[in-house]
């Protein structure tokens, strides 16, 4: 069982250094080939929709062959997906297979976690698997940040990133085999029903899609934000941001093995409402600074989020359930995403600054439903009151 859960972690680790090597840059790489911002946002909503209605139709299927074997299939397309990135010029196929890769690696990680709770289940793991693959995506964030610029055998630093990418896959591939493919057939006709019948979980999945909008609005392009609307050098942003962010994420690491001694509701109150403060003062300062801060906070924010609030309320559903819960919330959240990924492309071309004016009315109404989830809890003390680690 250790082994098991060694290998899944290391999976996690390499797919974070993947996202930090090509995803956190592929938003500029598409824009240097002549994109438009608005565009792209459009493209990369019609990529989510998509994942959106294959997390639902392929659900039955999934769980019949076995998620380990089905995480494997999507690693293979991956890296079928960017050889043709490397091998195609023409920019409309590009794009397409830029949008393809996005839709394929959304799919990989939501069925991840359905794939460790067939080990075991753990609030702590739960945290502690986010943190470990944001701690990797930053550096891999730091890697492509110095590769930036770089010529190689004729080759540019993307290309170079996008080939460990496919190593890293590759190796992905090669070490799930080490996890045992377990099958589930459910008799239930109606999981939806069945699933909505947890008290939390309602409230969860309210606060997830709306969660995934406001973070995404300011955090999905937020390189381009950082690079074209703040002026910051592109190694300067990726290395300092990453930086930055390796410090959280330690902190993050510590808050996922103490999370069950800590309160979750004021947390979720401290959080959104200190983040609401932020954007209000960057809105109303209209200064690069104050925007840059607010960007970073949101961010920061982001590496507790997933052991104080995600961790108690996904562990409410029981494993079996994992993955149709998974398919329920994240088909809400893709759309949200795509979403966010329209409205953030229009904005930051004609006016950046009103992102943060949009996500305030999603921060309260997060506030709202989150409190009322994590109240909803059985099987979590969620006021810290009692050690139950």
């Amino acid at each position: 069982m250790k082994k098991e859960y060694i290998t899944v972690y290391s999976v996690y680790i390499m797919l974070g250094l993947s996202l930090g090597l090509w995803e956190i840059f592929k938003p500029i790489w598409l824009l240097e080939r002549g994109l438009l911002i608005e565009n792209l946002g459009v493209a990369f909503f019609i990529a989510l929709i998509i994942a959106a209605i294959l997390s639902i139709m392929l659900r039955n299927k999934v769980m019949k062959n076995g998620i380990r074997k089905s995480i494997q299939i999507a690693l293979l397309c991956r890296v079928i997906t960017f050889i043709g990135i490397i091998a195609i010029k023409d920019k409309t196929i590009m794009i397409i297979l830029s949008c393809l890769d996005l839709l394929i690696s959304t799919l990989i990680i939501q069925w991840m976690y359905p794939l460790l709770t067939q080990i075991k289940k753990s609030n702590v793991f739960f945290g502690l698997k986010d943190n470990l693959y944001d701690l990797a995506t930053n550096i891999g964030t730091i890697i492509a940040s110095i590769f930036v610029g770089i010529y190689l055998y004729k080759f540019t630093s993307y290309q170079i990133c996008i080939f460990i990418c496919m190593i890293l896959f590759t190796i992905c591939f090669i070490l799930l085999f080490k996890v045992k493919n377990e099958k589930i057939i459910l008799k239930e006709k109606n999981l939806t029903k069945e699933i909505l019948k947890i008290k939390s979980a309602k409230d969860y999945i309210k606060y997830s899609a709306s969660r995934r909008f406001q973070l995404y609005l300011i955090l999905g392009f937020f390189m381009v934000l950082l690079t074209q609307n703040l002026g910051i050098d592109e190694s300067i942003a990726g290395i300092s941001w990453a930086v930055l962010q390796m410090i959280f994420n330690g902190l993050g690491i510590l808050v996922s093995f103490n999370s069950d001694k800590i309160n979750r509701v004021k947390f979720i109150k401290f959080a959104n409402i200190s983040s609401i403060i932020v954007l209000v003062s960057a809105l109303i300062s209209r200064n690069i600074i104050f925007s840059f801060i607010a960007i970073i906070w949101i961010d920061i924010l982001s590496d507790f989020y997933s052991p104080m609030i995600d961790a108690p309320l996904t562990n409410e559903i029981p494993k079996e359930y994992q993955l149709h819960f998974g398919n329920l919330k994240h088909f809400l959240s893709y759309v949200s995403r795509g979403l966010a990924y329209c409205v953030a492309g229009f904005l930051i071309k004609y006016n950046y600054e009103l992102i943060f004016l949009i996500s305030i009315p999603f921060l309260i109404f997060q506030t709202y439903v989150g409190v009322r989830a994590l109240k909803n809890c059985k099987n979590t003390v969620t006021t810290g009151i009692k050690d139950v680690s």
